[in-house]
């Protein structure tokens, strides 16, 4: 059985959203990653848009990107309420699992992608 969140955690620190899963593992998924990774069929279709300048200084007047709230959908996956009115992705578990941003995770897709 492929591990499930045991205690999400919308402002985890340091602006990401935290999980805990059902087999000890931590993820802490940064807003601005998890946004641009959304698996909703618009933005599947549009180039990312980058809300911030270079050198990761936002722009005036923008606001700074973060999940207002999130539901379960079912006992499958997370809709995150983003600040930028975007809400219609649905990520389920074993993507946002597969989209783990930690050295372990990071190291174990390099590998599984240098041997397809």
């Amino acid at each position: 059985m492929p591990p499930t969140p045991t205690k999400i955690k919308l402002a985890a620190g340091n602006n990401t959203l935290g999980i805990h899963w059902s087999d000890g593992h931590e993820s802490a998924y940064p807003y601005r990653y998890l946004r641009s990774k959304c698996p909703c069929a618009t933005c599947e279709e549009e180039a990312p848009v980058e809300e911030q300048a270079v050198g990761g200084l936002p722009i005036l007047g923008q606001k700074p990107l973060h999940p207002e709230r999130a539901e379960l959908v079912g006992r499958y996956a997370l809709q995150i309420y983003w600040s930028d009115g975007h809400s219609s992705g649905i990520y389920s578990f074993p993507y946002l699992r597969s989209l783990c941003p930690c050295p372990a995770c990071t190291t174990l897709r390099e590998v599984s992608d240098a041997s397809s």
